[in-house]
């Protein structure tokens, strides 16, 4: 690519305005200064996302990009950000300062002075200087949303373009709540799915102008533009007129299943049974906590009416919060497996389990720590409660105390990654509800610090 040399042409009026602090773009459009910027080499959006190879990419030539803003940041949902895009790709771009381009403004991007980089996986153009880097040519230019699935946009291949998806609804558990807390201003998730089971999560900005609607019940379309956090593919919503959820929602496959009980599982795979039956289903209440992640992320503890449990392995990690009333459905023979001592039922494709919404928690089961470990195998996947025990063995909760009572004593197991791995452990008789684990040994599990009380 060539590099000429800027050639500024500078009114002495544009030269004071400068000196002053103007030249702002206002929301207003106004004529442009009385200053050029230079052309230099076009190249499309496209082309400007094949640059970066892992490196950022600092622009010091003449370059310009033609294209169109989708999303600004006006509306609080992003902050001193933008989307833009053309006819062969779409990009973020981070601003100095925040506002001077909106929504529908055709511009020509100059390059010089920005760069071009990723941040958690998400392509983006920084210090893009609006002053300096945006030559405005028209406004309130519609573009057309692109007619895409919730499955292609996990493809990762629509970074940053404005969509539209189609027969869509938020998950049951987050129907009835605000898009976001926009009284303490935290931005939040809420998760859409697709009558399929594929999801993709909606995250709002507290500062949002529509942070404090309810999230919608129903089912319909949706406009957002496609944003991307590490592996998470997200959307954010520009407006609240273009979430148009008020159709019925999205039938739950299963119906015609046979339904089918924990119970009854467990006692075929004792009898050499080593496969859920297709064309099932069953149906429980999540009783472990993804929030606080106290297992593995492709992992579920499930408890269904007849009080017992089960671990549903996903074959890829799942969001359904503890609380949830789910249904898992079979079409064809799912296999099920002990994992060191602990029986699963595996690589459960995640489309096949559907949140029918918020589900009464079962109370725990109060047992001795010595029916626990002796009566495992019943109580194993189920929540159960030890009352007038204490810790010993550690100071932090994933450093792996014991919990003893006068009957006995067994492993409180957290993973490193849990959200209160590091907190210390309680001193004193405490009471302790948990999952009833096995790890080649019976093993207690907390889904959050709420399971310790004091007596």
């Amino acid at each position: 690519m060539k590099h000429p040399t800027i050639i500024l042409k500078i009114a002495g009026l544009a030269l004071l305005l400068i000196l002053a602090g103007g030249g702002c773009i206002h929301d207003d459009f106004d004529e442009p200064a009385n200053w050029e910027m230079p052309v230099g080499e076009t190249m499309t959006v496209a082309e400007l996302r094949a640059m970066f190879s892992g490196e950022p990419v600092r622009f010091d030539g003449d370059y310009s990009v033609y294209a169109t803003v989708t999303m600004d940041d006006k509306g609080g949902n992003i902050y001193r950000s933008a989307y833009i895009e053309d006819g062969t790709g779409a990009i973020n771009l981070r601003l100095v300062a925040p506002g001077g381009i909106y929504q529908g403004d055709s511009i020509r991007l100059y390059l010089r002075g920005t760069t071009l980089t990723s941040y958690q996986r998400l392509l983006q153009l920084e210090d893009v200087n609006v002053d300096r880097n945006i030559f405005k040519l028209e406004v309130d230019k519609s573009i057309s949303p692109h007619p895409v699935t919730i499955a292609d946009i996990r493809t990762g291949q629509l970074q940053s373009r404005l969509i539209r998806l189609e027969d869509v609804q938020f998950i049951a558990a987050d129907t009835g709540k605000t898009f976001s807390d926009s009284e303490r201003l935290i931005t939040e998730n809420r998760m859409l799915e697709d009558c399929s089971g594929n999801r993709i999560i909606v995250r709002t900005s507290g500062y949002a102008h529509f942070a404090d609607k309810p999230v919608p019940g129903g089912m319909g379309s949706l406009v957002a533009v496609v944003s991307q956090f590490q592996n998470d593919m997200q959307l954010f919503i520009r407006d609240i007129g273009e979430v148009l959820l008020d159709g019925d929602r999205c039938p739950v496959p299963g119906d015609d299943y046979e339904l089918v009980t924990i119970a009854s599982l467990k006692e075929a795979y004792a009898q050499g049974t080593m496969t859920v039956p297709g064309l099932s289903r069953i149906e429980g209440v999540v009783i472990s906590d993804t929030e606080h992640g106290n297992h593995p992320g492709q992992n579920l503890f499930i408890m269904d009416d007849t009080g017992h449990g089960i671990v549903l392995r996903f074959s890829s990690f799942h969001d359904f919060p503890l609380g949830t009333r789910l249904r898992a459905v079979f079409s064809s023979p799912m296999p099920m497996n002990v994992f060191n001592g602990l029986l699963q039922i595996e690589n459960l494709p995640n489309g096949n389990a559907y949140d029918l919404g918020p589900g009464l928690l079962p109370q725990p089961t109060t047992l001795t720590v010595q029916e626990a470990v002796s009566q495992s195998d019943r109580y194993q996947s189920t929540l159960v409660h030890i009352v007038d025990a204490s810790f010993s063995g550690a100071s932090t909760f994933g450093q792996g105390p014991t919990l003893s009572d006068a009957t006995g004593q067994i492993p409180v197991f957290t993973h490193g990654w849990a959200s209160f791995s590091g907190d210390a452990v309680p001193g004193g008789t405490v009471n302790v509800t948990g999952i009833l684990s096995v790890f080649n040994q019976p093993q207690i599990l907390i889904r959050n610090l709420n399971d310790i009380t004091t007596p």
